[in-house]
């Protein structure tokens, strides 16, 4: 297996030399990306900031990262793994790899190996400041070797390393570049990844430049990231050639620039739905939730804005590129659109409009939610949902926020409703809705010791098919409390420059632009 995994490292590599001999005719290769956001690079700060992920994964490399087409875990820093028993995850580094020189942790010509400990205490420093990350069955890591690590797991955790948000995500990172203090870790952006980091200014840009001796060819002589917070302005960028590659398109824009020349490159995507704090009134009486779900006509809201072949209704948050849960025919019963149901469920729980002005109130306070979203097609579809919350009497605004605001208003329980995020890999259920996530990944502030259970077994099920029941059943509770309220799914939409070759839409974790599979160019 290793032998086969490093004769096409070889091969690829001296394609891709061949191919970067050419190009040096061509100019400097600088390739111009969008962001929504851009906050940390911190590696173990990475939460819902997908922007500053992209950044990240330039600068550390990963053991494994998502195949570009079936999401599988391709190896990266990790050149080979097994598992001897259903506790054990024995992994072999690629040798080799060297972290970035010329800079304040290895002056120039003194770099080294990234070797087993500098994995084990990247493992460590995630474990305890990494939120978006699920690293709590580890409970051992020893170097067998200087490329050998042995990761000792206190229940079977089949999915560990080869799922998005857990091992095969944590970034490697030199202990010589970390300073630990009572606030927290601070990172110097030193890694083994394609590119170095350059300079970084939170809210505007990153540029990073090519990495010499990274292990593989780098075509790309520099990338920058450039904040455009709102959609349509990231549209008129990419027209106007500012951009290169809009990483996060609006879908409703997607047939007017493929018309115009722009590749589509559609990889998975993501869950779209109404996110509740079930923690906070109005929305910690089910009656409500329940209500409110009732009285939303998903099917017209969605479909207006979302063009067909851009997305799919969503009944439950596992969509259909992740096949472990996901179960629409089992979830649809619980879909009921019933309008005067639902203002009944509402007026039980005491929500009438008692001095007739139109508007529900209870106690003498008006029904009043702010719908949390950033921008996006979404946008859309969170105002056509409030219109519909506004006919019976819910005083419903759409609030529009930048990335970054959005997600610590989600993290510190400063929400109602919102427009829910997704964690879409196999973990997705566990990062959204476990206990034990509360105040991380679970801004839904969602609480149910059976779905605990059902959760904590299916990471625990070698068995695919059981793991899956494991997880439609924890699934169906989730909806049947209303944590949710499912929309539809969004296909990851990015539009490409036709003269970008070589492009891997993200999905699940960092930006492939470097890889055994890819070497991202410009053929201008």
């Amino acid at each position: 297996m290793v032998n086969r995994w490093k004769r096409q490292a070889i091969w690829i590599a001296v394609v891709l030399f061949l191919l970067s001999v050419a190009l040096v005719a061509s100019g400097e290769q600088i390739l111009v990306l969008s962001a929504k956001d851009l906050e940390s690079y911190n590696p173990f700060q990475l939460l819902g900031r997908n922007d500053d992920v992209h950044v990240a994964t330039q600068i550390w490399d990963t053991l494994v990262f998502s195949n570009k087409d079936d999401f599988s875990a391709q190896r990266e820093l990790a050149m080979s793994w097994e598992t001897p028993d259903a506790f054990t995850w024995v992994i072999h580094l690629r040798p080799g790899v060297m972290y970035q020189d010329g800079n304040e942790v290895f002056p120039e010509g003194q770099s080294r190996e990234v070797v087993a400990d500098d994995v084990i205490a990247s493992v460590n420093y995630a474990m305890k400041y990494a939120s978006n990350l699920n690293l709590g069955s580890i409970v051992s890591l020893e170097a067998l070797d200087k490329y050998t690590i042995e990761v000792k797991t206190d229940t079977p955790q089949p999915l560990l390393l080869t799922s998005i948000h857990r091992l095969g995500d944590v970034l490697i990172v030199p202990p010589e570049a970390v300073t630990e203090t009572d606030t927290g870790i601070s990172v110097l952006p030193v890694g083994s990844g394609p590119f170095e980091l350059q300079s970084f200014v939170p809210g505007e840009e990153a540029i990073a430049t090519r990495n010499e001796d990274y292990w593989l060819p780098v075509l790309l002589d520099e990338v920058r990231f450039v904040v455009i917070p709102d959609a349509s302005a990231s549209v008129i960028a990419l027209e106007a050639g500012q951009i290169d590659v809009l990483v996060y398109g609006p879908a409703d824009e997607g047939p007017r620039l493929i018309d115009e020349g722009y590749q589509l490159s559609r990889r998975g995507g993501s869950y779209r739905g109404v996110g509740l704090n079930v923690s906070k009134p109005p929305f910690d009486d089910i009656r409500v939730r329940e209500g409110v779900s009732m009285v939303l006509d998903i099917d017209s809201a969605w479909q207006a804005v979302i063009p067909a072949g851009f997305g799919e209704r969503a009944y439950g948050q596992v969509p259909p590129w992740v096949p472990m849960g996901y179960d629409p025919e089992g979830l649809k019963d619980l879909d009921a659109f019933d309008i005067a149901g639902g203002v009944a469920l509402l007026n039980e729980a005491g929500w009438t409009d008692s001095d007739g002005d139109g508007w529900l109130d209870k106690d003498g306070e008006t029904f009043a939610i702010e719908l949390k979203c950033f921008s996006g097609a979404q946008v859309r579809v969170m105002t056509i949902l409030a219109t519909q919350l506004q006919a019976v009497g819910i005083e419903a605004t759409v609030l529009q926020q930048d990335v970054g605001v959005w997600v610590d208003d989600l993290l510190g329980g400063n929400t109602t409703a919102f427009f829910d995020f997704s964690y879409a890999g196999d973990t997705g259920l566990y990062s959204m809705f476990h206990s034990t996530a509360i105040g991380n990944s679970n801004t839904h502030y969602y609480s149910n010791s059976e779905v605990d259970r059902l959760l904590d077994q299916a990471l625990e099920t070698i068995d695919f098919a059981e793991r899956s029941e494991l997880w439609k059943a924890a699934q169906r509770l989730i909806i049947q409390d209303r944590a949710i309220i499912p929309m539809y799914f969004e296909w990851t939409t990015t539009y490409v420059a036709p003269y970008v070759k070589n492009w891997v839409t993200a999905w699940g974790g960092g930006l492939q632009l470097v890889s055994v599979e890819n070497s991202v160019y410009l053929d201008k």
